[in-house]
């Protein structure tokens, strides 16, 4: 399926129903309570008891996570035969090939085991594949393995399907031992073992860890059993790696991927790792309270490893995360900064093209999914593609690019849509796919897209209502402008790494008059307000706000969502809004 030059054609935006405004909630008698108890704010109390923290036990463990609330790594299934073999090939001198992936979670992943096991005395060949060599283990990489006299291979954040070459593996006399955290099979590989918090038989605590969070309790583990000095140290110089992948594989930021997650970016604020150092300097990162942010992490330093594979090799990013050398570590940080650059003008040209080929081809009348093909996109930027579409159009997204014959491509999600379900339905169309429930990577012949779409368009078409799909504007909680104070920023600090599963919270103010506005930064794009409510005067900042400022006029009532937060200015430390979306003001 090739797709032509296209011709300017009218344009069929999805016919939506005009965005709401919604809070989710707004303190109670029983949140007053709490938040006497625990001596937190109302709106605090509210927002976590959305959230699930009701107790002041729950909001104490989720306030101050501790590492001492890690769980034990040998519940891990498989986690005996692993650690045993690893420690024979360390013992033994045999060599180790770490195999990883192409993402963040992947090289992170990669560089944890390296850097960890080659600390311990192992001989160990790290292996990043590139894009076009496709997600995952293959059989020719299992060859390349033992040509160069590996004896054992250890799966980064991959293997998890990949049936074939753990079965050559097997018979060619190597080893395997799987570690990943994307679904499986209803068969598992035929490897020595298959560790993964998600198999059906797993008695472990807790099902969401990434990539590099597995491989960081594989190697919790080994360090326990075999060389338990050195596992306090491990713990304090890779949690910053579990961290990153966290934040930046979107896996859910409670319960041990909290504390992993909080712990490491601390930890990644003071970072001793070159590679990771100068990643912060050379994206401009501000750090405050010692520590980073889920949004920096996600928004800035994810990206820039990205970078890299998507547009040029993701070993470079790999060689970051593994630099001992400064002058290297600062070449490599720079080039993933000129990556990224190259990486936005690239994603926001084809993201034109795509919305141009869905307004020609998607039915809005009656598709809940938007499926786009194209030529010539580069496998590295057609999932960012998809998610700016899921956005665009409020329905899950899968964008395709066809090369030789074969169509690999990428889907995003939105709401409680699982894109497994569309690789569970056309399983024998694919050469391969994989994923969870917010994100999918595939591959299949050109030849089946026209059958794919149709099954894809149908799953969606059974787990999605077109009142799924209105979109909202939405707040956690309403607020009224005497509930806004510096304890209540200090708090929301206290709610971060703010991510998947732990989303930033934003708050709903309803009547706020707006006394000034004037343009900032060097092209004054942005915004600083001053507003006033219930008596009380705050200032406020919003970013890039574009034509939504348009029809806000000095003296004129406004409803706003915002995040209050610690303005850090010089010497200056003040209670500042964050305004996310404002609007006349209008009764709810």
């Amino acid at each position: 399926m090739s797709v032509a030059t296209l011709s300017p054609s009218p344009v069929r935006r999805p016919a939506l129903s005009a965005a709401r405004w919604i809070a989710r909630t707004e303190p109670n008698a029983a949140d007053l309570e709490v938040a006497r108890h625990c001596r937190i704010t109302p709106v605090t109390a509210a927002i976590l008891r959305e959230r699930g923290y009701i107790t002041a036990a729950q909001i104490s463990a989720f306030f101050d996570p501790s590492c001492d609330g890690l769980l034990d790594p040998f519940d891990l299934p498989d986690i005996e035969p692993a650690i045993a073999r690893l420690h024979q090939a360390i013992q033994n001198g045999e060599q180790i090939w770490v195999f990883g992936d192409y993402d963040v979670d992947g090289v992170t992943s990669a560089a944890l085991l390296t850097r960890a096991l080659r600390a311990i005395g192992a001989s160990v060949v790290p292996r990043i594949p590139e894009r076009h060599e496709g997600y995952g283990l293959n059989p020719a990489a299992v060859d390349e393995a033992k040509a160069a006299g590996a004896a054992l291979i250890l799966s980064a954040d991959c293997g998890i399907t990949a049936h074939e070459a753990a079965r050559h593996a097997k018979a060619i006399g190597l080893d395997l031992i799987i570690t990943d955290h994307h679904e499986p099979d209803a068969t598992l590989p035929e490897a020595l073992a298959v560790i993964n918090p998600k198999r059906a038989d797993s008695r472990y605590g807790f099902r969401e860890l990434s990539g590099c969070g597995v491989a960081f309790k594989v190697m919790q583990a080994l360090l326990l059993r075999h060389w338990p000095k050195y596992a306090p140290s491990f713990q304090d110089k890779f949690v910053e790696l579990a961290a990153l992948a966290a934040v930046a594989d979107c896996v859910p930021l409670r319960d041990e991927n909290r504390i992993l997650a909080r712990e490491g970016l601390k930890q990644l604020a003071q970072t001793k790792k070159l590679g990771l150092r100068e990643l912060i300097r050379s994206a401009g990162l501000k750090i405050n309270n010692d520590t980073l942010t889920g949004r920096q992490v996600g928004f800035t330093l994810a990206p820039r490893l990205n970078a890299a594979g998507r547009m040029a090799s993701p070993r470079k990013a790999f060689n970051l995360l593994m630099a001992t050398d400064l002058g290297e570590a600062a070449a490599l940080a720079d080039e993933l900064e000129v990556h990224n650059k190259e990486r936005q003008e690239l994603t926001r040209r084809i993201f034109e093209q795509a919305i141009a080929i869905a307004d020609r081809d998607c039915n809005w009348e009656v598709d809940m999914l938007t499926i786009v093909v194209g030529t010539d996109w580069p496998r590295g930027v057609v999932g960012l593609v998809a998610n700016r579409l899921t956005e665009l159009y409020g329905r899950p997204a899968i964008v395709l690019n066809c090369e030789g014959g074969v169509a690999h491509g990428s889907g995003r999600s939105v709401g409680k849509f699982d894109l497994h379900s569309i690789l569970d339905a056309t399983r024998d169309l694919l050469r391969e796919g994989g994923g969870h429930q917010a994100a999918c990577g595939l591959t299949l012949d050109e030849a089946h897209l026209p059958e794919f779409r149709e099954r894809a368009l149908q799953v969606a078409a059974d787990g999605l209502r077109m009142e799924d799909l209105v979109l909202a504007v939405e707040a956690d909680c309403a607020v009224q402008g005497r509930d806004v104070s510096v304890q209540l920023a200090r708090e929301f600090e206290k709610l971060e790494p703010c991510g998947a599963g732990n989303h930033e919270p934003r708050l709903l103010l309803q009547g706020a008059r707006l006394l000034e506005s004037r343009p900032i930064g060097k092209t004054g794009d942005h915004l600083a307000w001053s507003l006033e409510a219930d008596g009380r005067r705050f200032s406020a900042v919003w970013w890039s706000p574009g034509a939504r400022a348009a029809d806000l006029a000095y003296g004129s009532e406004i409803d706003l969502i915002f995040v209050p937060e610690m303005n850090h200015w010089k010497d200056n430390v003040s209670l500042r809004l964050n305004i996310k979306e404002a609007r006349r003001s209008e009764k709810l």
